[in-house]
Formats: structure tokens, sequence, C-alpha cells
């Protein structure tokens, strides 16, 4: 049966029966929304580029980063600059006897000062690390404070954060928000101007250098020293590999002496170590090293050990 319609156009298919065009008029309708408390802000370049160096700025006032500082010291008799060095505080097997010696000495001698080397707490926030740990994150930054008072905040120079504090620096706990309070803190490499007794010496601090060699702890700073010369001495941490060690640079006018020290560590062995064919570290392979300054002319004596240092301060 036909169906009573109409042809919109030239085309058999543009055929519309009385039914399609009755309900298209009817639901055709004539419907508008609007937002009216709705703005699209359009920022031009030049804002947001503003916006992004004043966040930049506040941003850096607020977690006050350092990569350099100036320490002027005054004294009759020569400076020891002791090496504290991964002592990844917290870990079950961690010398904390020597740790407590040495804590006591450097207390008791005002010759001696203490530079950080990074690593202080063990901070394992991911397993099976963790369960080697004895001590949480909060016991072990806590460790780190009392053991600084008790040696006093004005032997501690300066300090450059380790790779394992970042770890935990990734779940929020930053545990060196006060201590930039009082001392330098170095996120990454920190280079010192060191004066004593207006003698001027430049040296750098880094936790993990570029590059390693299992037959030459100093080896990250030597690369470092290639890449950037002009530095009196040199500090490096991270391998856990003691070396006390000074080389002759060229330059311009001549020849000079450079210190370089790879830090020690407090700590024997953990269970990452076990399973990387790391030796359980004992006697000389414990403690710090450190640099010895003398105090009325520009000499560096690179030291071993702690006790050593102790035999000519």
């Amino acid at each position: 049966m036909e169906k009573e319609g109409l042809y919109t156009s030239g085309s058999e298919d543009s055929f519309k029966t009385k039914e399609q065009m009755q309900r298209e008029t009817l639901y055709k309708g004539n419907v508008s929304v609007e937002y009216p408390d709705r703005y699209i802000a359009e920022l031009s370049f030049e804002e947001l580029n503003e916006e992004m160096i004043r966040r930049s700025r506040l941003r850096q006032k607020v977690e006050n980063k350092e990569y350099s500082t100036t320490i002027e010291i005054e004294t009759d008799r020569p400076i020891g600059l002791v090496w504290w060095a991964d002592h990844h505080v917290g870990g079950q097997f961690v010398d904390y006897e020597r740790l407590k010696f040495e804590a006591d000495e450097i207390k008791a001698n005002p010759y001696l000062r203490v530079a950080l080397g990074g690593d202080f707490s063990d901070s394992f926030v991911w397993l099976p690390a963790a369960f080697d740990d004895v001590a949480n994150l909060t016991e072990q930054n806590l460790y780190l404070y009392r053991l600084i008072e008790y040696i006093g905040w004005e032997k501690v120079l300066f300090c450059v954060i380790g790779n394992h504090p970042k770890w935990a620096r990734r779940g929020g706990l930053d545990g060196y928000d006060e201590m930039r309070k009082k001392i330098p803190v170095f996120d990454g490499v920190g280079t010192v101007d060191l004066v004593i007794n207006g003698i001027s010496y430049t040296g750098a601090a880094i936790h993990k250098a570029r590059g390693s060699s299992y037959m030459d702890p100093n080896f990250g700073g030597k690369r470092f020293l290639r890449e950037n010369d002009g530095y009196d001495f040199v500090l490096t941490a991270h391998t856990h590999d003691g070396g006390s060690q000074t080389i002759n640079r060229r330059d311009s006018k001549g020849e000079r002496e450079v210190a370089l020290l790879s830090g020690k560590t407090f700590k024997e062995t953990d269970d990452f170590m076990d399973t990387e064919g790391f030796k359980k570290k004992t006697g000389v392979g414990l403690g710090s090293n450190g640099i010895i300054f003398h105090h009325q002319k520009k000499s560096m004596l690179p030291v071993s050990s702690f006790c050593k240092i102790l035999d000519y301060i």
C-alpha cells in the first residue's frame, strides 16, 4: 500500500512520508544551553613565562638548595677535615660502636671539623632491603640530628645529600629541611671555597661521582677533575671503597697538587651487597678518612683513616 508523502528533491531517495514529516516538525525544537559564569582564560606566552619565573624563584627560596659556599676558618694549628660518608644509620650491620668513638673524638678535639658525605641514613623505602633496617625513617633522621647536636653544629662545615635519602624524599620525607637552616646542604656537586687563615682552597663535594673503577677508588674524583679543572681537593663517596691520594695537575702556571678522597662507610654489609657478591667489610674498611690542612701555608695531607688523623691533630 502506497504511503502518502512528498519527494523533497529530484531524487527517488528523497521521499518522506507524511508521518516522517510530522515527526520531524514535532521534535525539531528550539533549545540552547549557556554557561554564563564560565570564563576561559587566554594567557599569552609573556604572562606564562613571567609566572614560571615567579614560581621558580619562590620554589628555590623555599627549598633552599645550595651548590656553592664560602667557609672562613681562623686557627692556631692545622685543621683536620673528617669526610664522614655512608654511615647508613638504621642498618643492622652498621658499626655503631666505631661511629660513637669517632663522634667522641670529634666532639673533644677543637681542631677537627666534619663534612657529611651523604647516605647518613639507610633510608630504604623498598623491599626486601627495608627488612634489613632496624629503625624506621623517622628514627634514622632523629639519630642524625641527635648525633650532630652531640658533637656540636659548629663542627659540621657542610653536607652533601646521598642517593638513599633521595629515595625517601620521593615519598615526601626530607630529613634535611632543618639542617639547611644551619649549614650548607648540597643536593648535587657542591663547590666549597675554604679559606684557612687567609689561605684559599677550592674543593668539590660529591656523593656519587660520574664513573667508577674497581682498580682506583678515586677514579670518579679524577674524572671530575678532567671535566672541571681548577679544584684543590675533591671529596667523593657512594662506593664505600676508601681512598686517599695526592696527584699533580698541570695548568698554565706549571703544576699543582690536588687532594682526592673516596669516602669509606660504617656499614659492613646488607642484603643487597650479600646478593651482589660484595665481601663483608671489616677493620680499616670501615669508618672515615680525611684531609689535614696546614694553618701557615697552602698544604693538604690526605689521610686514609680516622685514627691516623688523630695521630696528626
